[in-house]
């Protein structure tokens, strides 16, 4: 076994110095190539596949609950197109759905003022007219049927007796009641919420009210239409409900997207600290790469390490969407991973090379470099990739989709990091065998390297 590891290890150490012996003398290829191909791993964002739907993501793939609901759609099928059947629903579909409260002191709704403003609240939603896919469609050609009719709330027919039930000369009876107009069954458990009932079953107040719109979704694009209706219905009634149009009612407003869009915006309030994390990690690696000697010292190989880390990153992502893998919102908090592994890996590098000899050739340093560091770096990325890939293995898709674009960025980072920041070393291995400045580039004579690098050495032993 000690064998088989020295073994491995001896072979990583010559394959990974004659790498940098290559490297060493040719850096420009190690700088041009890897940007390169980040730039063309990049042109998969034009095929992202976004998925924010809670239950695909956030339940097992073969969990019970899938299994027996497809026994009951066997059965029990929804049509949303013929005989429509809110008790057969056992997706969420496509619907808006409005819940209603009085503004005013008297919580009760069961005035007229307030049934008003419901049939104009209903014209409102469903006049709402949606733009999708070249066409121009309302409520009523998408909308859920029985038979040839639009699923209806038909509680809001009682604007034709709410007269007489405010003036206390009729008297809704609860659960159910037939108005003697329409002739309609108002089953009110299924529209009022908080009702008062007396001893007698007669319905005293009503404190709040619902309103349910189905849309037909018996296929894709049907369920497409569907989502662009929700947008338009969450539009309408929003916009009505902000400016003022309701005097008596107060509206809230639910859709079936409303729960994929609140996870989607909590998840994408981590974007806000995309540049500032970024700004704070590169002076952090830059101030802490620098030192005495002004010539040996490597503030832009600190930063050079978190761009080798984005850029790796934002190729994988590509290349991930090129192999048309959904990506989801929890993705975002990958980067931040990225560059944690990727100034770890630099922080390695840059000890390997101090750690050689300066009287050595620029190339050979690269090599003994290499041959320490990269040996590090391999073991630690292989055990994380690792780590993500047996995540893969979840019955969750939001942890797959989660680890396997991770586990694409490790990669890429440990990569870009073996050969594009290798590269970015080497031109400052050249810099520094130049005499060059570490920070603004001009030549600078050895002796006054000294010189002016004494009062930083003693500050910085004073300070720490």
């Amino acid at each position: 076994m000690a064998c088989g590891i020295s073994c491995v290890d001896n072979a990583l150490n010559r394959t990974f110095y004659k790498l940098g012996i290559f490297i060493g003398r040719h850096p420009g290829y190690f700088l041009i190539v890897p940007v390169l191909l980040a730039l063309l791993c990049m042109t998969g964002y034009q095929q992202i596949r976004y998925e924010i739907d809670p239950e695909y993501l956030f339940s097992p793939i073969r969990g019970e609950g899938k299994s027996e609901r497809a026994i009951v759609e066997n059965y029990f099928k929804v049509n949303y197109t013929h005989r429509f059947n809110v008790g057969r629903i056992t997706r969420p579909g496509r619907f808006g759905r409005v819940i209603i409260v009085a503004k005013d002191e008297d919580k009760n709704l069961l005035r007229t003022e307030v049934w008003e403003e419901l049939r104009l609240l209903d014209g409102i939603i469903q006049n709402a007219t949606v733009h999708y896919d070249g066409d121009t469609f309302t409520y009523r050609e998408v909308c859920a049927r029985w038979e040839n009719e639009c699923f209806t709330n038909d509680i809001l027919n009682l604007d034709q007796i709410i007269g007489e039930v405010e003036a206390g000369e009729l008297n809704l009876t609860f659960p159910v009641m037939f108005n003697p107009v329409t002739w309609d069954a108002h089953v009110f458990p299924v529209f009022f919420g908080g009702t008062q009932v007396s001893e007698d079953n007669l319905i005293i107040s009503v404190p709040s009210l619902q309103l349910v719109y189905f849309v037909t979704a018996d296929s894709k694009r049907q369920d497409a239409r569907g989502a662009a209706w929700e947008e338009a219905f969450l539009d309408a009634v929003g916009y009505a409900e902000d400016n003022g149009v309701f005097q008596h009612i107060s509206v809230a407003r639910f859709a079936s997207r409303t729960l994929d869009h609140e996870l989607e915006k909590n998840t994408r309030t981590v974007v806000p600290y995309f540049s500032s994390t970024f700004i704070l990690m590169a002076v952090f690696s830059v101030v802490t790469c620098m030192m005495g000697d002004v010539v040996r010292s490597k503030p832009w190989l600190g930063l050079m390490g978190n761009v080798s880390a984005v850029m790796a990153t934002m190729a994988a992502f590509g290349l991930a969407m090129y192999l048309d893998i959904e990506f989801i919102g929890i993705n975002l908090a990958a980067p931040f991973l990225m560059i944690g592994i990727g100034i770890d890996d630099t922080f390695v590098m840059l000890a390997a090379w101090r750690r050689t000899s300066v009287k050595l050739s620029v190339p050979e340093r690269m090599g003994h470099m290499m041959s320490e560091a990269a040996v590090s770096i391999t073991i630690t990325s292989l055990t994380d990739m690792i780590s993500f890939w047996i995540g893969i293995a979840s019955p969750f898709p939001s942890v797959r989709i989660f680890c396997t674009y991770s586990g694409f960025a490790v990669c890429f980072t440990y990569l870009w990091h073996v050969t594009f920041f290798a590269g970015c070393m080497a031109v400052s291995g050249y810099c520094e065998f130049k005499n060059l400045h570490a920070i603004f580039g001009y030549k600078v004579l050895p002796e006054s390297v000294a010189i002016k690098g004494k009062w930083l050495v003693g500050f910085w032993e004073k300070c720490f």
